[in-house]
């Protein structure tokens, strides 16, 4: 397996020193994602939202998280990823696992790895709102994530789950039977986005 490194500047993955797209950037780059129309402000501001929201729920779930120095904000949010836990009983097993996938070569953070009812489960944590893009990057994940892997080690439950500031959530989750569909799409997003940055 190559190694895997991440410059957090430009968001950038490498394998042994080469540059290799991940599953967002795999998705945006091939035209699913389309956010030009939105202000370059507002893109910045949802974009930090997200990171610290994240960040929020990797420190809880870590045993990390100092809860009296939180923002009013993220309190929210925090809210909402605990009630969660306690209604589904979803427990995580690893939060936010780097990987890289070496017959495809594309690489990926992914935000949760738990249990939920027994399963092996995938988890995208949002803090914004649904796209209907997040389908093909939860099956970019599982790809990454399963390969390799014995079956009873593999992924068997997807979801988005949607933190929202006033401390509820939505879950949304992607059936099995369009696994392999969603998966065509982000195998064809990835090859878009190979070729494109090929002929830069």
């Amino acid at each position: 397996m190559p190694t895997l490194t991440f410059e957090e500047e430009g968001h950038i993955y490498k394998a042994d020193g080469v540059k290799v797209p991940s599953v967002t950037q795999a998705i945006k780059e091939a035209g699913l994602i389309d956010l030009t129309f939105v202000k370059q402000d507002i893109l910045e501001y949802k974009a930090d939202l997200g990171n610290k929201v994240h960040l929020t729920t990797e420190l809880y779930d870590n045993n990390n998280l100092d809860e009296e120095s939180l923002h009013p904000t993220l309190r929210g949010f925090l809210n909402g990823w605990i009630k969660f836990r306690k209604e589904s009983g979803f427990t995580p097993i690893v939060t936010e696992l780097k990987g890289f996938h070496p017959l495809y070569r594309y690489a990926g953070k992914i935000d949760r790895i738990g249990t939920l009812e027994g399963k092996i489960t995938q988890l995208d944590i949002k803090s914004g709102v649904h796209h209907h893009s997040y389908a093909i990057q939860s099956a970019g994940y599982t790809e990454l994530y399963n390969y390799g892997k014995h079956k009873n080690e593999q992924i068997k439950r997807r979801f988005t789950i949607y933190l929202k500031e006033d401390g509820t959530y939505n879950l949304k989750e992607y059936k099995e039977k369009d696994y392999s569909n969603q998966l065509k799409v982000f195998m064809a997003a990835l090859t878009i986005t190979n070729y494109k940055r090929s002929v830069s």
